[in-house]
């Protein structure tokens, strides 16, 4: 038999699974991949990779030499499981294709999360605009997300090619081969992209390093010439008699010392360059 069901329907198939197999399924101790002597159970997330904010979808897969069935434990993994399966073929091949309908499109995927992370990547070099952070952080989640979607399935097709208890014919693992290798190839491709778009986040944390001691030479520069002006007016505003309050050109004196103090600071700062 080939079915899709929910897992409270188990006991239902008691005919076609032993009981003692039903009872540990229902226990929900099960990994990827467990092969006995004369069954295999593949557990494995589905992630919905063009909604982000989609939970995973927890499928398993019972199959033996006569049956197979896809055991689901809510409505979304139900349509899942529903969409990729395949009737009136092989056990074996009803699992190959239900697993190479699951990485159709990853290839094109990964090439729009590489373009994104492009885009980002001109963006952080033409400044730090608003909603960039944000735009890279979730990227980055989306990366992470697919990356640890097509390790779990990479995982899953080596265990499935090592064929323990002989299962799977040798013509069916071949093709289980292909997969393989083509999740292997998108596993790798998602690494790239995350390190791809660590390198983008410390680009933007240095542009806006960048940024703050730019904003930092502007208050330094604006503090170094004001400072020696504030000076000059607190020492000619103390209730004191000098002697520039009874000379002729006092007043033109102390403007002229202001003029000279932001001229010397002028010529300090273009020499350091830091109005470049």
């Amino acid at each position: 038999m080939q079915k899709v069901i929910f897992m409270h329907e188990l006991p239902e198939y008691s005919e076609y699974i032993d009981a003692s197999v039903i009872e540990y399924i229902a226990d929900g101790q099960i990994e990827t991949y467990e092969s006995f002597e004369k069954y295999d159970l593949i557990a494995f997330d589905w992630y919905d990779l063009k909604e982000a904010s989609a939970p995973p979808a927890q499928i398993l897969i019972y199959v033996d030499a006569d049956d197979i069935f896809y055991i689901c434990e809510n409505e979304t993994s139900y349509a899942v499981a529903r969409r990729f399966f395949i009737e009136d073929v092989s056990n074996e091949r009803c699992a190959y294709l239900f697993f190479k309908d699951l990485l159709r499109g990853g290839v094109k995927y990964i090439e729009q999360l590489e373009n994104r992370v492009a885009r980002l990547d001109d963006d952080v070099s033409d400044g730090t605009e608003s909603g960039l952070r944000e735009n890279i952080i979730e990227t980055r989640n989306e990366i992470l997300r697919a990356e640890k979607y097509y390790a779990q399935l990479e995982f899953l097709f080596d265990e499935i090619c090592e064929n323990d208890n002989d299962l799977f014919s040798d013509e069916i693992l071949k093709y289980f081969e292909v997969i393989h290798n083509r999740s292997v190839r998108l596993a790798s491709l998602a690494s790239g992209l995350r390190e791809y778009i660590t390198q983008v986040r410390e680009s933007y944390q240095s542009q806006i390093g960048i940024e703050q001691n730019n904003l930092m030479k502007v208050f330094t520069m604006v503090t170094s010439i004001f400072l020696p002006l504030t000076l000059i007016v607190g020492w000619y505003g103390m209730n004191l008699k000098m002697p520039e309050f009874g000379w002729r050109y006092g007043y033109v004196f102390v403007a002229g010392l202001s003029v000279a103090v932001c001229i010397v600071w002028f010529i300090l700062f273009k020499k350091k360059r830091w109005f470049k």
